[in-house]
């Protein structure tokens, strides 16, 4: 019975609370239209379970609270003797000396850097073209409207931040929200004043000579000052923020985050007059929202951020900011913590689901602070909140770092490490003993303090080294160093931010020789590629999501100049352009891309530089290997690189030996025979026809030295000779010829092997 009361007064209480808002979302009046019970059952639900999704990932935030204290050389967590992974038999030395080496933390700082260098080093990092119109002049103009929105950087610093925490911690959770803040004051005018009222032009005070002209009221004038209220427009756009991992609470095997697979909760802190203007919250619920949120009381869910080198343990002044004399003034300047959840649910019952967004207190009342629908905050219902994850874990929403990834190794590095720095404190300083009756002393029960330069007085014939006598350490430093190099070269070599060196793996080349260097380029670029393309692609559409956002509110027209100098050029978007557009981003990776068109035309040089130096003969058969090479090269234009070879006769001499190239260089000059023409001193002699090789042979025909070259057709003297009846053809006297030397006209000419010719 007692709990169906409380259960009636917390509906009617959240009804009454719903009843007193100026502004009520859709969803809200749906739900007041019933008695509130639905409000009460849907608050319920909602912190049962975010409470079980907060319990369920207690390791999970204890790990990152490890994480995050190790990236800043801080781990106090290790002197109570816990093992690292939660398992094994935990590592005494930390409880004696706790010092660290910390290379992971050099390991993420490189990894993380490059992945900023490769995603945002250039200009511009995106590309945003509109989907589904095929307007030129309009890509063009969202392209330079969005470089110039987000030309102050702040929105690439918030995700820089979320690649340094996925690369710390394993993933980083990132909210994107649209915000427009404002701020009222006072600023005085001189105003013009009309027997002492002040003028106004429409809705403008009258404040310069020029307007006060065109002012026919009489009276009698004067200038005075006057105090006139302004609202000044801070920021206007889209926010993104990385969420801390206290704050938030989800499914952890859900295989990504979707409200299709689980419901999201952050905890989200606010002044008290930021959530009455934000919610649209009387006075009364302001003051009672005060109360049940509060952090400067004892809040238990006010979650306990990870100690720092830069803070001190057990101070929490910050967050008091309590402001004012009166209790209702203070509780109103008060900053209270609420969880806002992104859920998907039926909340009326009929059967189907709807994505939802609620605000609710921690703890203490079921009041729903603020409801509405989530497609009427986001465009299409999407889900504001992203996962950025450095290395997934398998059946897990989250992934893991390089603090998860090289715990172990960490644990066993520093172990080692102390154990040598020990060690040599030791033996710098060892435990000793002494013998008080073989020395001469005052007081033979006080201890012996030795200082430099100290002179003992020794009895009788005892030595020095029968009155003292010290521990020897075991000397271990040689093989523990080796240990502790060749643990930290095998997380270097398995991250592929550098590579071991040669002393202490064999085979493996030097880390700072020119083979090592290029391996650790290319490794660490093959290792490297792979979670920066998976932060690319998740960045991406994060990117994608705040460009839909910021364009679902733009609701006004802009002017804006894009452009330096010369180029500078006005330019204009209107809301009615964009309205209802969807607009497809990418992430252009543009650092990368230029390093990959650098290397590539590199190696494009020294191609064209060997095919230059090439030989035009060679050039017919070695051109399908530089295109093919060009064309690797991702080169467009391969085959106006690589141009077809124009090869010459005189190329062609090039691949003859020396003694046949003078030869068919002088048959090309058309010199005569040796003993035709007279041989120039000092130059070689031009041999018969028949000592010329056979492919030359073939190509003079018949001819000599200085005969013109066969017309197509002719018969090379070789085959003649090897045809029947060639020796009687070519022994044959020349045909007869009647008197006058030619055949009359018609007459027949008859071939006698023996007689010669005769005219018939």
């Amino acid at each position: 019975m007692k709990s169906s009361i409380s259960e009636s007064e917390a509906a009617v209480r959240a009804r009454a609370a719903i009843s007193r808002k100026r502004h009520k979302s859709p969803l809200e009046d749906a739900l007041e239209a019933g008695d509130g019970r639905r409000m009460v059952q849907l608050v319920q639900w909602a912190r049962r379970q975010y409470e079980t999704y907060h319990a369920d990932l207690a390791m999970w935030r204890e790990n990152r609270r490890r994480y995050a204290q190790e990236a800043q050389d801080v781990f106090a967590h290790r002197t109570g003797g816990e093992p690292m992974d939660g398992t094994g038999e935990p590592r005494l030395i930390f409880q004696v000396q706790n010092d660290s080496l910390n290379f992971v933390a050099g390991l993420t700082e490189f990894a993380a850097a490059q992945a900023e260098q490769d995603i945002f080093g250039g200009s511009p990092w995106f590309a945003a073209m509109p989907v589904g119109k095929e307007d030129p002049a309009l890509a063009d103009v969202i392209q330079k409207h969005l470089q110039w929105t987000f030309r102050d950087g702040r929105l690439s610093e918030r995700y820089c931040e979320g690649i340094t925490q996925a690369a710390c911690l394993g993933e980083a959770f990132t909210k994107t929200w649209y915000e427009v803040e404002t701020d009222r004051h006072e600023q005085e005018l001189t105003v013009l004043h009309v027997n002492g009222e002040p003028v106004m032009v429409g809705e403008e005070y009258v404040t310069t000579d020029r307007q006060a002209a065109k002012v026919k009221t009489k009276g009698r004038r004067s200038w005075k000052p006057l105090y006139v209220e302004k609202e000044a427009v801070i920021r206007h756009g889209v926010e993104t923020t990385v969420l801390h991992f206290n704050d938030v609470a989800f499914r952890e095997d859900a295989p990504e985050l979707d409200l299709r697979f689980t419901n999201f909760y952050n905890l989200i802190e606010l002044s008290v007059t930021e959530a009455r203007v934000k919610f649209h919250l009387g006075r009364e619920d302001a003051v009672r929202l005060a109360l049940a949120a509060g952090t400067s009381g004892n809040n238990v869910c006010l979650a306990e951020r990870p100690a720092t080198v830069d803070n001190a343990h057990g101070r929490d002044g910050t967050r008091v900011e309590d402001y004012g004399e009166e209790e209702e003034e203070r509780l109103m300047n008060t900053r209270v913590r609420l969880v806002e959840g992104f859920v998907r649910v039926d909340p009326f019952g009929d059967g189907e689901a709807r994505r939802l967004y609620v605000v609710f207190p921690p703890q203490s009342e079921d009041w729903l602070v603020y409801a509405d629908y989530l497609g009427n905050i986001s465009p299409k219902g999407e889900l504001p909140i992203k996962c950025h994850v450095w290395e997934k874990v398998p059946n897990k929403l989250y992934g893991r770092g390089f603090f998860a990834k090289y715990a172990a190794v960490q644990g066993k590095v520093d172990d080692l490490w102390n154990q040598v720095s020990y060690r040599n404190r030791m033996h710098s300083n060892p435990v000793g003993g002494f013998h008080p009756e073989r020395l001469e002393r005052d007081d033979d029960e006080a201890d012996l303090a030795l200082q430099p330069g100290d002179m003992l007085r020794l009895k009788g014939e005892w030595k020095l080294g029968d009155v003292l006598e010290f521990m020897r350490m075991p000397d271990l430093d040689n093989r523990s160093m080796e240990l502790m190099q060749t643990g930290i070269q095998m997380a270097q070599l398995r991250s592929g931010i550098n590579a071991a060196s040669q002393g202490d793996l064999a085979g493996v080349p030097e880390s700072n020789t020119a083979t090592g260097i290029r391996q650790i380029m290319s490794r660490a670029a093959v290792l490297l590629k792979k979670p920066v393309r998976q932060l690319r692609r998740s960045f991406g559409r994060d990117f994608s999501y705040a460009v839909k956002l910021f364009y679902a509110n733009y609701d006004r027209d802009e002017a804006f100049v894009w452009g330096e100098g010369e180029n500078a050029e006005l330019m204009k978007l209107t809301a009615e352009k964009v309205a209802d557009l969807d607009i497809d981003v990418r992430m252009l990776l543009t650092q990368e891309q230029n390093q990959t068109k650098l290397e590539g035309a590199k190696v494009a040089v020294d191609l064209f530089g060997q095919w230059v130096q090439m030989p035009e003969v060679e050039k017919v058969n070695a051109r399908p290997l530089f295109l093919q090479a060009i064309k690797a090269l991702e080169f467009d234009q391969a085959d106006e690189i690589i141009c077809r070879p124009l090869p010459t006769l005189e190329d062609a001499a090039e691949l003859l030996p020396k003694e046949e190239q003078a030869r068919l260089k002088k048959l090309l000059k058309g010199e005569k025979k040796p003993d035709e023409a007279g041989q120039e001193e000092g130059e070689e002699a031009l041999p018969d026809e028949e000592g010329l090789p056979p492919e030359l042979a073939a190509m003079l025909g018949g001819g000599g030295g200085g005969d013109a070259m066969p017309m197509p057709g002719a018969m090379p003297l070789g085959m003649r000779a090897e045809l029947p009846g060639a020796e009687a053809s070519v022994a044959a006297p020349a045909p007869a010829l009647p008197p006058g030397g030619m055949p009359a006209a018609g007459a027949e000419v008859n071939m006698n092997p023996e007689g010669g010719a005769a005219a018939v």
